[in-house]
């Protein structure tokens, strides 16, 4: 078991291949912090694909640190394995153990400028990162692009 952490730090330095424009086993487990939390069901589906039957999506926004533990299965696909008590997640109310996260927000820079020899980047920009067929650490470090005052968008997939 790995353990992965996602800091606000990390930033994208290249538009990976499931990047879409919107305003082993690995474990990634965030501290506490916040009380703010924001859920909202949606209809539309997390990918450009409908859910199969017996299954529903949904998006949470929550605050950093989310209070989850997610991790891979064999095929790649990354599901939420502990909701820690009185996190985030836990306040957010709509996440359960077992569901799939399709896709999260993450923080893009479009562009830099060259300011006296040094590079700064700007344009600053939330995206949907789609979590289908990414590495678990890029997912991770897509996660922790958001800074931690803003909300972190997450869909999920539950089956029942």
């Amino acid at each position: 078991m790995i353990a992965a952490s996602a800091s606000p730090s990390l930033r994208v330095a290249h538009a990976p291949r499931s990047l879409s424009r919107r305003g082993s086993s690995s474990r990634f487990v965030p501290g506490r912090r916040s009380l703010r939390a924001v859920a909202r069901a949606t209809e539309d589906s997390a990918d450009d694909d409908t859910p199969p039957p017996g299954c529903s999506r949904y998006e949470v926004r929550i605050k950093k640190p989310l209070g989850l533990v997610l991790e891979e299965d064999k095929t790649g696909k990354i599901f939420v394995a502990e909701i820690l008590e009185e996190s985030n997640a836990a306040r957010a109310g709509l996440i359960n153990v077992g569901d799939q996260l399709l896709a999260t927000s993450a923080m893009v820079f479009n562009s830099t400028q060259d300011y006296g020899g040094v590079s700064v980047k700007k344009g600053e920009e939330t995206i949907r990162f789609a979590t289908r067929g990414e590495d678990f650490k890029t997912v991770m470090a897509a996660i922790g692009t958001v800074p931690s005052q803003r909300l972190v968008t997450l869909e999920f997939q539950k089956c029942i």
